[in-house]
């Protein structure tokens, strides 16, 4: 098993930038053995990755226009790739060269972007503050391209061999990297539990406790990833321990995937309920138990259940197939509890004559709700609580995002009424 695998004198390195010194690492049977075992638990979490990605697509209203969207599909393809074209140089059928090196270092940098990004995707779905959270989003990109930098500058002159000091640099370098990577993971996920916790659970919404449970013991095994990584190094080839990057990236990205199902599950678990009256319950029975002063908590337990129960509204029995819709506003969308009092007008002449079809009357995505003063409110609509901020509606200049459905049925030839 240690013996080398597929002695063959033609596996030569090729192209410009390599030396003529150059010396090929030696591949044996254990490494073979090492990396067809990574490589097959790849394959079982990109088939995993492609499910959950394409129920996530077919639930998006505008999958092209979701920047969520984009980034799982692209750090799936990304990672399979990279984890491929390894596994193809360790059986010796692509050669060593510049191009591959800088290949498989591009998949890397692009890897490591897309996971980071997709885990402030989900940070954005919660902060209130859109600035704040955008700024996290920069500065973060800012930091992981100086490090890519870094390491285009180190690790490719290393794995060409071009000097001795590169080598023993990128020994130390790589190591330091990902410990920031690490770093950098951690502190996203703890600013994510710290944010459910501040902004969700102790604000009344008590059933977010399931998500924040969860993402307390998820974000062990993602850590884990990275420390597999860095472990992985002590591997004596060093493609071996390349192996190890798509497997845990997409290990992360199905954990990433699962996390925002589970966000958007929650949000929407009160319509689920046996009425409304179930949701005031459950707002109630939870802060009159976590806070002591039954007054202050009282009212708390009022504007809480307000804010939820006004954020939903459900299918009529004409469309019994649209009675699961999940329907909530984002919790970061809501800033002011107010009290509207919605009146009806007379219909139109064309709406009175049947001048819409059935198709027509089934969703409207943005209704205006005209109150006793006069103000109009946004009736807004999200299908997907998983895209956050990522997908704009074509002509929502005005900052409206998408953030309920209105559900709307003719009966006796009107418009029938809004049910919250």
């Amino acid at each position: 098993m240690n013996e080398e695998f597929r002695p063959d004198v033609d596996f030569r390195p090729w192209g410009p930038f390599v030396p003529h010194d150059f010396k090929n690492q030696t591949i044996t049977g254990v490494d073979i053995v090492i990396a067809s075992v990574i490589f097959g638990l790849t394959l079982v979490n990109v088939a995993i990755a492609i499910y959950l990605g394409y129920r996530q697509t077919r639930s998006s209203r505008t999958p092209l226009r979701s920047v969520y969207v984009w980034l799982i599909w692209l750090e799936l393809f990304v990672s399979f790739c990279m984890g491929l074209e390894t596994f193809l140089h360790l059986l010796k059928v692509i050669k060593a060269s510049f191009a591959f090196y800088f290949s498989i270092l591009f998949w890397w940098c692009i890897q490591v972007q897309l996971l980071l990004q997709i885990i402030i995707n989900r940070i954005r779905i919660i902060v209130p503050d859109r600035q704040h959270s955008k700024l996290i989003m920069i500065w973060t990109a800012v930091i992981v391209t100086a490090i890519n930098i870094s390491v285009f500058n180190i690790w490719i002159p290393a794995r060409l061999q071009v000097s001795r000091g590169y080598i023993l640099l990128n020994e130390v370098w790589d190591r330091i990297e990902k410990g920031i990577y690490l770093v950098i993971d951690a502190m996203l996920n703890w600013y994510f539990l710290k944010v459910v916790k501040a902004n969700l659970i102790d604000n009344g919404l008590q059933k977010y406790n399931k998500l924040l449970r969860f993402n307390q013991r998820i974000i062990i095994l993602s850590l884990l990833m990275d420390v597999m990584i860095i472990a992985a190094m002590s591997i004596p080839n060093s493609f071996v321990y390349v192996q190890f990057h798509p497997l845990a990236y997409l290990v992360k990205l199905n954990i990433e995937m699962t996390m925002a199902n589970l966000i958007k599950r929650i949000a929407v678990s009160s319509s689920r309920k046996t009425g409304n009256v179930a949701l005031v319950q459950e707002f109630a029975s939870s802060d009159l138990s976590t806070t002591g002063n039954k007054s202050s908590s009282h009212h708390h337990v009022r504007r809480s259940s307000l804010i939820e129960l006004r954020s939903h509204i459900s299918a009529t029995k004409a469309y019994p197939e649209r009675q699961g819709r999940a329907v909530s506003f984002a919790p970061n969308e809501i800033r002011v509890t107010e009290d509207f009092h919605v009146v009806s007008e007379p219909l139109p002449d064309y709406e009175r004559d049947g001048a819409y079809s059935r198709s027509d009357l089934e969703i409207a995505t943005e209704r205006d709700i005209k109150a006793a003063d006069g103000t109009v409110v946004k009736s807004r609509s999200l299908d997907d609580i998983t895209e956050g901020e990522s997908m704009k509606s074509a002509g929502q200049g005005n900052g409206d995002s998408d953030d309920e459905a209105a559900l709307v049925v003719r009966k006796n030839n009107g418009w029938g009424k809004l049910r919250g």
